[in-house]
């Protein structure tokens, strides 16, 4: 993953920088980060969890509270979402984030079209817009991403002094650690730049990038599924075919920022790529018109002509990528995502064959095969949790 290198001076207002370049110190820091992957937690779940002492972290959550980064639930603890569930004696009411104390964004940078999105403290999106671009050089992009962040934060009255940062998914590998990507060629211009010093300054604001496929990982991580599964496969299908990895909710990122690249395991001349590019070429050659892939989820039917078709076509990549997932990292799951319509991936999920060895009666556990929750946007949701996920989790 890329940082600019102006990210503490680009800081807003309402956050400081601590000791050791950090906005909160190691134990506070704990503490947000149980509070935020736990919901409505108890101080004495929070003491057991992180292993900090008990008196400790009644005075740090005390403080959290005073500064405004958490909050006193409106549920007791254990009751969650549900106001009518029952409870037994006195509870004590759990901590959760407060979301308006921080809003973050996201920038998508694909093929022919940018998406934002904006995320509140909790992680739950708050909005996304998209716009599919002829022109998708540097300057095109920059200056309609900017006008449709504005649009964001004037909808939502979002105060400018809370914007944390900005995330960038964009569509390429890293190939250094010099600012710069790979990119696909029809974002050609993006390859010769620092990604995220040009975002940065655009946005005036804290920037980091990472590849398309890991960035929707990461949104699916805290915004979908991945609240249910903190060990996942995410198989990213768009344009292209990618992925990312998360492990214990955190991204895996690899050596150089390219885990997760699942295309690669995928020689052209052997296998067809489940992308959507395939499946406008076959749902067009019987007729159907799919002028927008950002969009399919919509309007998407999966009793379409040449549907049948493309998952014939995909399914032994679909397998083989999956198999090789499961092997590798035994997780807890595969979530079919990216772009790919929900129908679409619910058809695909029951002929997805995942071997292993037969042994004594039994098979290795095997990862639940689900589809993503983050349908819109998915990329951008993703890119928005980067600065939550560097500066806080």
């Amino acid at each position: 993953m890329l940082a600019s290198t102006k990210n503490n001076q680009l800081l807003r207002s309402a956050f400081s920088i601590s000791k050791g370049d950090k906005l909160l110190p190691d134990n506070p820091r704990a503490i947000v980060r149980e509070v935020f992957w736990n919901m409505n937690i108890s101080q004495s779940k929070i003491a057991e969890h992180t292993q900090i002492p008990q008196q400790t972290v009644s005075r740090l959550v005390k403080g959290l509270i005073e500064q405004g980064v958490l909050k006193v639930s409106d549920e007791k603890e254990g009751v969650g979402a549900s106001k009518s569930a029952p409870t037994k004696g006195k509870s004590a009411s759990g901590i959760v984030p407060n979301p308006a104390f921080a809003y973050s964004f996201g920038l998508s940078v694909l093929l022919d079209a940018i998406s934002v999105a904006v995320l509140d403290f909790t992680g739950q999106i708050v909005d996304t817009r998209v716009l599919e671009l002829d022109d998708m050089g540097i300057e095109s992009v920059l200056r309609k991403a900017v006008a449709m962040a504005k649009d964001l934060i004037d909808t939502h009255a979002i105060p400018q002094e809370r914007i944390l940062g900005m995330g960038v998914g964009i569509s390429g590998f890293f190939s250094s650690t010099d600012g710069k990507m790979n990119t696909h060629h029809a974002i050609e211009e993006w390859a010769d730049i620092n990604i995220a010093d040009t975002v940065a300054e655009a946005f005036q604001l804290p920037t980091w990038v990472v590849n398309d496929g890991t960035g929707a990982a990461a949104g699916e991580g805290i915004a979908g599924v991945g609240r249910r599964y903190k060990n996942f496969v995410y198989l990213f299908v768009s344009s292209a075919f990618g992925g990312g990895l998360v492990n214990n909710g955190d991204m895996i990122r690899g050596t150089h920022g390219n885990a997760g690249e699942l295309g690669d395991m995928l020689p052209a001349k052997l296998y067809s790529h489940p992308n959507l590019q395939l499946l406008q070429r076959i749902l067009s050659k019987h007729g159907i018109d799919v002028p927008s892939i950002y969009r399919l989820n919509e309007n998407f039917d999966p009793n379409w002509p040449g549907v049948d078709e493309w998952i014939y076509k995909v399914q032994d990549s679909f397998d083989l990528v999956a198999t090789a997932s499961s092997a590798l990292l035994d997780s807890q799951a595969i979530i079919i995502g990216g772009h790919i319509p929900t129908k679409l991936a619910e058809k695909v999920i029951p002929r997805i064959d995942v071997y292993a060895q037969f042994r004594r009666g039994a098979k290795r556990p095997l990862p639940e095969i689900v589809s993503a929750e983050v349908t819109r946007s998915p990329v951008a949701v993703g890119a928005a949790t980067l600065p939550f996920r560097e500066w806080f989790l």
